[in-house]
């Protein structure tokens, strides 16, 4: 009788610590597919919002991008236009007058382009500014219709070619009367010829000099004023040569 009541409390143990461990165990809810997609959703969304500065960037309408951007492109156009003005003339001239077309570097002078004997030899025009080189630093608009052009201009040493010249020109006339024969045998032409040997001198050294011209406009276009400035930046030397030999 014992044994059997043993038995039994044995067997309602054995069921009490079943049900205990069936307590313990952890229960799982099941997610199913859509829940899982709503999840995924509310993470990216949230990850987004970090990302974010929480500022938003405000939208200008694209007519007004335009505008803005043509109203700019004139301004800078007249600018440019203004201020380049005198220097596209200075450029002009100088590089018609390095090629020896003379005629039309006179279009951007105000003012006669007098060269002396050489405006009528062709050779001379060639040879005079073959090695005029320049850059132009910078330009100041006085006003409307002034201005000034500062230009570093390198070319052919003139004061050593006039002095050379004149050297041989004198050499030459000073033989022809120990020979006996008058200078009123000497030409134009023979003085030229000499003038123009030291002109295709290639040991004639070349100077550079930064200078100032004036610029004027004329009929709406900039001209470059033919004064003793711009004599004295194309033909550097020549003046000193000049009163050198006057005195």
């Amino acid at each position: 009788m014992d044994e059997n009541k043993k038995e039994e409390k044995n067997v309602e143990k054995k069921v009490d610590v079943k049900q205990e461990n069936k307590k313990e165990e952890p229960k799982f809810k099941k997610v199913d597919k859509k829940e899982t997609t709503k999840i995924e959703k509310q993470v990216n969304k949230e990850k987004s919002k970090k990302d974010k500065t929480g500022k938003k960037s405000p939208v200008i309408p694209t007519v007004i991008v335009v505008v803005v951007v043509l109203l700019i492109a004139i301004l800078l156009t007249v600018m440019i236009v203004t201020s380049s003005a005198p220097k596209k003339s200075l450029e002009a001239l100088l590089t018609n007058l390095k090629a020896g077309d003379f005629a039309k570097a006179q279009e951007y002078v105000s003012g006669e382009l007098d060269l002396g004997t050489v405006n009528s030899n062709e050779e001379a025009q060639k040879l005079l500014f073959n090695k005029l080189n320049w850059k132009i630093n910078k330009v100041t608009e006085k006003d409307e219709n002034n201005a000034t052009v500062e230009v570093e201009i390198t070319t052919k040493d003139f004061q050593t070619i006039i002095n050379n010249y004149m050297k041989k020109a004198l050499d030459a006339v000073r033989e022809t009367i120990t020979g006996g024969g008058s200078t009123e045998s000497f030409s134009s032409a023979d003085f030229e010829k000499y003038f123009i040997e030291e002109l295709k001198n290639e040991n004639i050294q070349t100077t550079t000099i930064t200078t100032t011209v004036n610029a004027v406009k004329e009929d709406n276009k900039w001209k470059i004023v033919s004064d003793d400035a711009l004599y004295n930046a194309v033909l550097p030397g020549l003046q000193e040569a000049v009163n050198t030999l006057a005195d």
